[in-house]
C-alpha cells in the first residue's frame, strides 16, 4: 500500500507540472496529464482542462483516475465524468 500511494504522490506532483506549463504558455485546449490510480505500472492518460484539474486539485485529497483503474484503500469515487472519475481519500 505504501508503494501505491508513493505512485500517486509521484503522478500528483507530474501533473502539478504539467497544469504550470500549461498556465505559463496560456493553453486553453486540453493536457494529457497522468492518471494518479494505485497502479504502480499505470501510464494512462486523462486530456482535461486547466479548469478541469484545478477542480480536482480543489482539495488536496481528491485525484484523478481513469475508469476502472485500481483505488488506494479508503478512496471513493465522487464524481464520474465518463472519461475519468474523481476520487477523493475519505480523513
Amino acid at each position: 500500500e505504501e508503494s501505491r500511494e508513493a505512485n500517486q504522490r509521484l503522478f500528483r506532483t507530474a501533473n502539478d507540472r504539467l497544469e504550470e506549463r500549461g498556465e505559463e504558455y496560456g493553453i486553453s485546449g486540453s493536457i494529457p496529464f497522468l492518471c494518479e490510480c494505485a497502479e504502480v505500472e499505470c501510464l494512462g492518460q486523462i486530456d482535461l482542462s486547466l479548469v478541469e484539474y484545478e477542480r480536482v486539485r480543489a482539495k488536496p485529497n481528491r485525484f484523478v483516475i481513469l475508469p476502472g483503474h485500481s483505488k488506494i484503500e479508503g478512496e471513493r469515487v465522487i464524481e464520474d465524468k465518463g472519461r475519468f472519475h474523481m476520487v477523493e481519500k475519505g480523513a
